[in-house]
């Protein structure tokens, strides 16, 4: 079976590693260092300090968003190729004709009702046998009600045996938690909490434009 080329698991690489994460922190450290030197310039007025480290912050908060998009979309492709690799639906080719529609759609819904009839102990000989004899619509039905029914164990030697990606539901479920936490959604903690939180606005910055 032909697959998508894979991308790679963010979480597979710590965060101490991960370039974005490294990004984010090398933002902070050069933004601290920069204020600092904003700060101790003795021929600028307060005014012109506080202009220059709204600016500096402004590029600051960028930087750190922009690695923080760049892990997000990493997760992303990662989750949409994980759920490219289990079938779902009847998967009927745009191309073809109403009749062949209504042929392949019958069988499909045949399969699925032999799939959720079958006690779960036989599901994966359906699907070993499904594989065997290139039964499309078998494998597809079987797949799509083990999905439906949480039976994560067959899904999971299901995606192991045909395209060598393991702990494949715990990894989508890492993934789908990342992806809906962060700043907006609540929830986040941990390195990305760490790294990508947007960062206090200098006090110079807030008395400045503090009515």
């Amino acid at each position: 079976m032909t697959t998508p080329e894979a991308p790679a698991n963010p979480f597979a690489t710590h965060p101490n590693e991960d370039p974005d994460h490294l990004a984010a922190r090398q933002s902070r450290i050069d933004f601290a260092a920069k204020a600092e030197e904003i700060r101790n310039a003795a021929h600028w007025s307060d005014s012109y300090k506080a202009e220059q480290l709204a600016e500096l912050y402004q590029e600051h908060v960028q930087e750190v968003a922009g690695a923080y998009e760049r892990v997000t979309e990493r997760r992303r492709a990662r989750l949409d190729y994980l759920t490219s690799l289990v079938p779902s639906g009847p998967g009927i080719p745009d191309d073809v004709s109403p009749a062949d529609r209504a042929v392949l759609i019958a069988a499909f819904r045949t399969a699925l009702d032999t799939a959720k009839a079958a006690p779960r102990e036989q599901r994966g000989r359906l699907l070993a046998e499904a594989a065997r004899y290139g039964d499309t619509a078998m494998q597809r039905a079987v797949l799509q009600h083990a999905s439906d029914s949480g039976d994560v164990h067959l899904v999971n030697s299901w995606v192991a045996e045909t395209h060598g990606v393991r702990g494949f539901s715990d990894e989508k479920r890492q993934l789908t938690s990342a992806l809906n936490s962060g700043p907006g959604k609540g929830g986040w903690s941990g390195w990305d909490f760490k790294d990508f939180h947007t960062p206090p606005v200098p006090p110079e910055v807030a008395r400045a434009v503090s009515p």
